[in-house]
């Protein structure tokens, strides 16, 4: 009788031992490689750190340089009492400029131009046979009234309409005409202009 084996079988093998002294080599070999690899890239590091540093440390001495300059100054500047109250005068009329200014700014104040453009506008609105005897104007110009004396009635709407053409702020206003004659006879009438409430 024959019996077959089968070598083949785990139980039939031989078991390899895993470390072997190749397996080990190449793994050193690996290690080392990666140890190596670490310390060359930790000692650039190193370096690039190392020139940064001396870097900052030039760029502190000279900033440290440059205050130590500007206290000497400083202190050069504090021992020189007429320096000293003409800053502090100069510093105090500024914060006062700056407080009307402030003030200006947040109030109201109406006409801050004067009245000459009303009275560019009124001498521009001229016509012959028309001249103002008198004028007022009220409320910072809000309220404005010229009375005058004219040869002929149509020429007061022409006057207003000169002035309603003019840069003042007397342009936008309506203007209430009032003429009259002192006597029937008269070539000459008297006029009063006055802006009304709008």
């Amino acid at each position: 009788m024959q019996q077959q084996i089968n070598l083949y079988l785990d139980e039939f093998r031989v078991d390899k031992d895993p470390i072997t002294a190749g397996l080990m080599g190449k793994t050193l070999a690996a290690v080392l490689v990666v140890m190596l690899t670490i310390a060359s890239w930790d000692i650039n590091e190193q370096r690039l750190l190392g020139n940064e540093l001396a870097a900052l440390r030039e760029t502190l001495a000279e900033e440290t340089r440059k205050t130590e300059e500007l206290d000497g100054q400083l202190t050069r500047r504090s021992q020189n009492t007429e320096l000293t109250d003409r800053l502090n005068g100069a510093e105090a009329r500024y914060a006062a400029g700056l407080q009307i200014r402030e003030f200006l700014s947040e109030t109201n104040l109406g006409n801050v131009d004067g009245f000459s453009g009303y009275f560019k506008d009124l001498s521009r609105a001229s016509i012959d046979g028309l001249s103002i005897t008198a004028f007022q104007f009220t409320d910072v110009g809000e309220q404005a009234t010229m009375s005058g004396q004219v040869r002929d009635s149509a020429i007061v709407p022409r006057y207003v309409q000169n002035i309603e053409s003019g840069q003042s702020p007397l342009r936008n206003k309506t203007f209430s005409p009032s003429i009259s004659r002192a006597e029937v006879e008269s070539q000459i009438f008297t006029f009063e202009l006055s802006t009304t409430s709008e």
